[in-house]
């Protein structure tokens, strides 16, 4: 049986500090189908990575809040995260979809497919999931790998990680 091992973080602990950046690089979607249309410049997102095959290899997948394109000021000199124009969306699944087009970065244009996947039901989000090189996403990789876009986004509310307010419940012993 494997050792279950617990960390826990006081939610009222004042010493744990992080500073939240709400801005992050919008990312431009283009995505057209029979029953999908995705388009704008969207500010709040989230993204999981993983290294690939090799540390050059990006397994990304990000939650896109699509009713973002809201108060937020568009800065007609601000950069893309990224770019992606489907050309074509072929629907996998119920609410999964396989888009193929192109993806422009800072790196340049070129051909790209992601997975897009939509939940059942009325909701403002919807999930982004691809592999990309280190050489196509360009300036964009270290935004994507590192935090230094803080934890602004979907949840920029949150001082700390969400992951800090599960915990165990305590058992009173009799």
């Amino acid at each position: 049986m494997a050792k279950k091992t617990t960390r826990t973080l006081p939610a009222n602990d004042t010493t744990i500090t992080t500073t939240i950046t709400p801005h992050r690089s919008p990312i431009d979607l283009r995505i057209h189908g029979a029953d999908i249309f995705l388009s704008g410049h969207f500010h709040r997102w989230q993204a999981t990575t993983v290294t690939g095959k090799d540390l050059d290899e990006l397994c990304v997948r990000m939650a896109v809040d699509v009713t973002s394109p809201d108060h937020l000021t568009i800065n007609p000199t601000e950069k893309d995260l990224f770019s992606f124009r489907s050309a074509t969306l072929l629907q996998v699944q119920s609410n999964l979809y396989l888009a193929r087009g192109q993806l422009i970065t800072s790196a340049g244009a070129r051909p790209f497919e992601m997975v897009l996947e939509t939940p059942e039901g009325h909701s403002a989000f919807c999930s982004l999931a691809f592999i990309a090189r280190k050489d196509e996403l360009g300036i964009g990789w270290k935004e994507l790998v590192t935090r230094d876009a803080g934890a602004g986004g979907i949840d920029a509310e949150r001082l700390l990680d969400p992951r800090s307010g599960v915990r165990d419940p305590q058992l009173a012993a009799a």
